[in-house]
């Protein structure tokens, strides 16, 4: 398979760009495998910090809530045993059958709710005492995991630092290869090279495809070494260069 790229001089060109395109791509990518997973992981950190600071919060919140409502539950309680006192007195002064029963069935009230505070205080104080530990679980962890972000971050910076110009440089140079690339022939190297492991040409290696090892007829490497016209592999797709 054949790409036509105009006169000999213009496919030289043309195959000379793609070769050092190629020896750029394959000089970043070197850069990039140097900072290993050091990028996402601190990414992977940073997301998880958010996450486990989010929680944190939302259980902070939690903890205050149930602790205002178990204040609130302990004063009421207080003031129905108030009133329970008072009412157990007002039945042995009472005088009629009437005031009796009234005042029976309102410290009955009194007595179920009395009931339910004790019942609600048991809960609420179950419940912060499990946010308590969920928080203080959690912020311990949360700072593992921050002393690992900040020790990953470093390292990347670190990382960065040594191989920052050299990136810079790297993609200034393939920039002003690329502008003078066609555009579909660098949208075929493109699609290739990220489809075969960064790759989007290949040399002839004892007459075999440098990136699939497929054979080239022996015609066909002759075309390629004079350069008469790009062409591209029948097995994989990838620019065949002398």
């Amino acid at each position: 398979m054949t790409y036509t790229a105009g006169t000999e001089s213009k496919v030289r060109e043309a195959v000379q760009l793609l070769t050092e395109l190629q020896e750029i791509d394959d000089e970043l990518r070197d850069i990039a495998a140097e900072r290993g997973d050091l990028p996402e992981e601190v990414e992977r950190l940073g997301a998880k910090i958010r996450e486990m600071d989010t929680y944190i919060s939302e259980r902070k919140a939690d903890l205050e809530k149930t602790t205002q409502a178990l204040a609130d539950r302990g004063r009421q309680l207080e003031e129905a045993k108030e009133k329970q006192v008072k009412l157990q007195q007002q039945l042995y002064a009472v005088k009629t059958t009437r005031e009796y029963d009234a005042i029976t069935a309102e410290f009955n009230y009194v007595k179920d709710q009395i009931t339910s505070c004790e019942s609600d205080i048991t809960r609420d104080t179950q419940r912060t005492s499990e946010f308590t530990r969920q928080i203080e679980e959690r912020s311990a962890e949360l700072e593992k995991v921050r002393s690992e972000e900040n020790t990953k971050a470093e390292d990347l910076r670190g990382k960065l630092a040594e191989t920052e110009e050299d990136e810079r440089q790297l993609m200034h140079r393939r920039e002003n290869v690329v502008v003078r690339l066609m555009k579909p022939l660098y949208a075929h190297y493109e699609r290739i090279r990220n489809a075969k492991d960064g790759r989007g040409v290949a040399r002839i290696l004892d007459g075999a495809c440098g990136g699939c090892f497929a054979m080239i007829p022996p015609q066909t490497q002759v075309n390629i070494r004079k350069q008469v016209d790009i062409v591209l592999c029948e097995t994989c797709g990838r620019i065949l260069v002398p």
